[in-house]
């Protein structure tokens, strides 16, 4: 396969890095034959970096040399300088056990990287050893699990199709055998699909030029790989997917959409063509629709901050924070993927309630299921590294203790009394593991009677699998123990037979075993003795015995370590045998530790199990916003009643002041849709849902410097496609529409939104804002109703309540908000008489002059009597007294009589004010 390789490009694919295109040594060089099986081995991977082992080592040669030392900062030497200039060879490597970090700072700059391994033992062949390349590292492509997420898929995907005829999706991940495709109608939907499914890589026909400039815009951090032409268009890929469409019916649905099928097909080519020694752990192609589940685009996704924060990317903060309890890694990666694909068929979601209300209603059982999820290692992808032949050892021991533990979870399940088998597709068996034999206990049983409780990483020196498994590995290392008691014999033997008492046999690392006899008694070493080596007061010898014995020795060592290696191939061959079984089995293991998970939040944060149906009706009671209130002081969060009803309150217009918390209680209400959907509970006494099949969002605020799009234009673009695509099915959380133009702009274009929410999309609707005059729809529009979060001010401090009042607010406390902010006293006192001057218009008067801030005037002179004018704000601006303070003096000031003062208690009254103000 052919592909051009390209990473992390500022914009635009032609700025991504690419791998070398070949390598050709110095003109007049002629090559050894070590590099000439390089340089072939090279040819036929152009588009990669070429790992090339050599003993110990990957060694990189030509130009890969060079991009690699500058890359890794891997010092950059030569091969063959005795050959002189023209024949050295830029030459760089690094140590075989380390070269998966080395291959992780490839694939994260976007680079493809081939290794070469040798595929025969060096020291059973004389002359080159044969080498070639196993498998090919990719951004997307990615075995070792230290490079990877454990709680997040990582995704290669391909595209096929066109804006007129919609899109082709498709995308594995060859760590889960995760392989599913769906349906794309607009490029803004195929951009929504990419963004959910958190792609690594994407594979896209050569020519696209257009559609990769636009993905490159939006996701520059995405790499793209060209394919080649003959990849790009496969001749028959309904035939390339025949070994994965199991069902008649998902069949013809692919006979039906040509884009997807060639999409399909082209992932899979690719990723083949990654994997040159093993077969793929994909056993079957999931196609899913995005009508069947609640549609949450990428816009949404991040205004909702369902997996990362808006605000620095980060996991800690976002609702995937709060609510994933999973246990294990597999069990992460569905969480996830319920969250980001919550469901629209009520009896499916109502089978996943029934799930969590069982183990909620049991917390013995929860408790015991949890603790026995925990012992459990990553199912699904150590299977997938035993199918594509990178298992290690101790991946093995890994699966089998996992395995072993699912009769005792399958048995603590037991215990629910629900009926709580799945039929919906993800599913997965709900609190079901499976028969006695789903469970894989005679696999079990033999990975650990065979694996040592210490295997380790690494097959080179043996030592992992136990004594019993086989007779001969137990002779030999009967053999290899038993050896030094050998050599001890040989030594009192020759002691007896010489006649010599200090007779020694000794160990070097230069000649192995060796006799080492006196100078005193030479004379009587034997004729069969051969001398090896002289020393000061001694000479060593070696015999035909000891060297037999040795040879023994060693042999047996050598054959020990390679029977070990057979068991292990044979045991790894057997876990690739059940893989598709072992898969399935993962996912049901997956499913219950995310039900799980969702029972002990619901049980530790006071969730409640929402009432799902097909109306258009939203009740919540007491709702709360789950990571704001994760984040509070313990009976901090202030919950409220939101109920939504298409045809009578269908747009609730909330108002209030600043930092009140309207945008958390309009996007805790969508959360609680989210969560509900999913088949979760939600936080609030009690809650209604009627199914919802799009979240739209338009929150916050912020430019797009990269696409030329300024605050407003983001602003108006977001609030534009959610106009376009919104049902009546739909909910709409809208905060602050019209803020990044003037007032009466502003003003216009948030009353029209409103209208055409209302009048026309007739979809549910959260609407905050600050332009009270909006607060006039609730009087001409039926289905509109006014509501304020309250707030207080108090000796001239704003309080906020945080609760939701009936009615609209006829402030917003922003002057007061700015106070708390830490604005200056003297701008807040300027601000106090521009808002009461502003406040004075009517609405067709014009704006009303305000008189201009009293400027500094200068020192007295000498002879000046005038006295300045008074300043002409309220109250003295000082830096060290509050509001409040000032206040008390005043009531204070006002509650004194002077008539009833005698001159004592006035100037003891004087005393006592002056005191306060100091």
């Amino acid at each position: 396969m052919t592909v051009e390789s390209a990473g992390q490009g500022a914009s635009g694919a032609s700025t991504a890095p690419r791998a070398p295109a070949g390598a050709t040594p110095e003109p007049g060089a002629a090559p050894t034959a070590l590099m000439r099986q390089y340089l072939e081995i090279k040819d036929a991977n152009p588009d990669a970096v070429l790992f090339f082992r050599l003993g110990d080592f990957y060694e990189m040669f030509y130009e890969d040399a060079i991009l690699v030392s500058r890359l890794l900062g891997i010092t950059l030497t030569s091969r063959d300088k005795n050959r002189g200039p023209e024949g050295s060879v830029p030459m760089c490597g690094v140590p075989h056990h380390a070269v998966r970090s080395y291959l992780a700072r490839m694939t994260e700059l976007g680079y493809r990287v081939a290794l070469c391994e040798q595929l025969e033992d060096p020291k059973l062949v004389k002359g080159i050893v044969k080498r070639g390349v196993v498998r090919i590292v990719t951004p997307g492509v990615i075995l070792d699990e230290e490079n990877l997420d454990p709680r997040a898929p990582n995704f290669v995907a391909a595209i096929a199709g066109e804006a007129r005829t919609g899109f082709g999706l498709a995308f594995i991940d060859v760590t889960t055998a995760d392989f599913r495709a769906t349906i794309a109608p607009t490029r803004e939907a195929l951009m929504d699909e990419l963004a959910r499914a958190d792609v690594r890589e994407l594979v896209l026909p050569r020519g696209e030029d257009s559609l990769t400039a636009h993905i490159k815009r939006i996701y520059p951090r995405m790499a793209i790989s060209r394919l080649s032409v003959e990849d790009s268009e496969i001749a028959d890929p309904l035939a390339e997917l025949s070994d994965f469409l199991s069902e008649q019916t998902q069949r013809a649905a692919f006979e039906r959409n040509p884009e997807l099928t060639l999409a399909s097909a082209r992932v899979l080519r690719y990723v083949r063509g990654t994997q040159l020694a093993s077969p793929l752990p994909v056993h079957r192609l999931e196609l899913f629709l995005r009508d069947d589940y609640l549609v949450i685009d990428e816009q949404a996704r991040a205004h909702l901050e369902l997996t990362e924060t808006m605000l620095g990317a980060r996991r800690d903060g976002a609702l995937l924070s709060v609510l994933d309890a999973t246990a294990t890694a597999m069990g992460g990666r569905l969480f996830r993927r319920w969250l980001l694909f919550p469901l629209r068929d009520v009896a499916a979601i109502r089978r996943r309630q029934d799930a969590v209300a069982a183990l909620v209603d049991n917390q013995s059982v929860r408790d015991e299921v949890r603790r026995t999820l925990g012992e459990l290692g990553d199912l699904e992808r150590l299977t997938g590294r035993a199918r594509l032949g990178v298992a290690t050892p101790r991946d093995l021991v890994a699966i089998g203790r996992s395995l072993s533990v699912l009769p005792d979870l399958q048995h603590t399940l037991s215990g629910l009394s629900a009926d709580l088998s799945g039929e919906h597709p993800g599913d997965a068996g709900l609190l079901r593991l499976g028969n006695a034999e789903q469970l894989e206990q005679p696999l079990a049983d033999e990975l650990v009677r065979s694996f040592a409780d210490d295997a380790g990483n690494t097959t080179k020196d043996g030592g992992y699998i136990r004594d019993g498994v086989s007779a001969d590995l137990d002779e030999l290392r009967a053999i290899a123990a038993g050896g030094r008691d050998g050599i001890s014999a040989i030594e009192t033997r020759e002691r007896a037979r010489t006649g010599i008492p200090w007779l020694k046999v000794k160990f070097n690392n230069a000649f192995d075993d060796y006799i080492e006899i006196t100078r005193s008694h030479l004379a009587n070493v034997p004729e069969d003795y051969r001398r090896k080596q002289t020393v000061a007061n001694a000479e060593r010898f070696v015999t035909p015995e000891l060297g037999e014995y040795e040879e023994k020795i060693r042999n047996a060592d050598d054959r020990r370590v390679a029977l070990e290696l057979e068991v292990f191939h044979r045991l790894r061959d057997a876990v690739a045998t059940r893989a598709t079984a072992l898969l399935q089995l993962a996912g049901r293991v997956a499913a219950v530790d995310v039900l799980a998970a969702m029972a002990e939040k619901a049980h530790r944060n006071g969730y409640v199990r929402p009432e799902i149906d097909d109306s258009r009706i939203i009740e919540l009671e007491d709702s709360r916003h789950p990571v704001v209130e994760s984040l509070s002081a313990a009976g901090g969060f202030v919950p409220n009643d939101v109920k939504l009803d298409a045809d009578a309150e269908q747009l609730l217009l909330v108002t209030g002041p600043n930092m009140a918390g309207k945008s958390t209680l309009i996007r805790q209400v969508a959360l609680a849709v989210v969560m509900a959907q999913m088949g979760g509970f939600v936080p609030a006494r009690r809650a209604r849902i009627g199914l919802c099949d799009r979240i739209f969002t338009r929150v916050g605020a912020g430019d797009n410097l990269a696409r030329g799009e300024s605050t407003f234009l983001v602003e108006m673009r977001e609030t534009a496609h959610i106009l376009r695509h919104a049902t009546p099915r739909s909910l709409i959380v809208l905060d602050e529409i019209g803020r990044g133009t003037s007032t009466y702009d502003g003003v216009s274009i948030a009353w029209a939104v409103a209208e055409h929410v209302h009048d026309e999309v007739r979809a549910r609707a959260l609407f905050a804002t600050h332009y009270h005059e909006l607060c006039a729809l609730g009087e001409t529009h039926p289905r509109v109703r006014n509501v304020s979060v309250a707030a207080r001010e108090w000796k001239g401090e704003v309080v906020f309540l945080r609760k939701l009042t009936a009615g609209g607010a006829s402030r917003s406390f922003g002057v007061e908000v700015a106070r708390l902010a830490g604005l200056p006293d003297v701008v807040i006192a300027r601000a106090q008489q521009i808002l009461r001057g502003l406040e004075t218009l009517g609405p067709a008067t014009g704006p009303a002059p305000v008189a201009p801030a009293a400027k500094p005037r200068a020192q007295l002179g000498l002879f000046e009597t005038r006295l300045p004018d008074p300043p002409n704000h309220p109250l003295p601006a000082h830096p060290e007294l509050s509001n409040e303070v000032l206040c008390a003096l005043v009531e204070t000031l006002l509650k004194v009589d002077p008539d009833t003062l005698s001159p004592r208690d006035a100037w003891a009254k004087l005393d006592e004010i002056r005191k306060k103000l100091t």
